[in-house]
């Protein structure tokens, strides 16, 4: 059940990315989407029946639209950064608090933060995620995680756990 799930996955991610349905790309989709499967189906972490919640979907749905906003706000902090005269820089390595127990949800999490302009993941511990910060506002574990990441460790526990 895993591969087949597995499987699907990658085709549905194989057409939003192609976004085309002429014959040649759906059996291209579907070898790909094979071939994938095969390699790195069992390495899917997640139980077949947590994986057709739908209720999960619709939260890692707000997930992507807060991830986009906190993203936003991040570009327009490094325009700033980098448009003002003698950079307003102070960079740092802050230790933030990590409360997700899933291995995918923590990664999600680790390459959001280090997708948004000023921030970097530069460790994963049990109980902490290390982060390179361009300007280091406090040290404060719990106020970092609330001004690098906001609610979005909440939103994937939700998904995840």
């Amino acid at each position: 059940m895993n591969y087949l799930l597995v499987f699907i996955l990658n085709l549905i991610v194989w057409y939003a990315v192609t976004w085309s349905f002429e014959p040649a790309n759906l059996i291209a989709g579907a070898v790909v989407s094979a071939f994938v499967t095969a390699i790195f189906g069992k390495e899917f972490p997640y139980h077949p029946k947590k994986a057709f919640q739908i209720r999960r979907y619709v939260i890692f749905f707000k997930f992507f639209f807060v991830f986009l906003q906190q993203m936003f706000k991040a570009n327009i902090i490094m325009v700033y950064r980098v448009l003002s005269p003698g950079p307003p820089i102070k960079p740092g390595v802050v230790k933030m608090p990590l409360y997700l127990k899933s291995p995918l949800g923590r990664t999600i999490l680790a390459n959001s933060i280090t997708l948004a302009p000023g921030t970097f993941t530069m460790d994963i511990t049990e109980d902490f995620l290390y982060v390179h910060w361009i300007y280091v506002v406090t040290e404060d574990p719990a106020r970092t995680e609330e001004l690098i990441c906001g609610n979005l460790q909440k939103i994937l526990k939700e998904v995840f756990e």
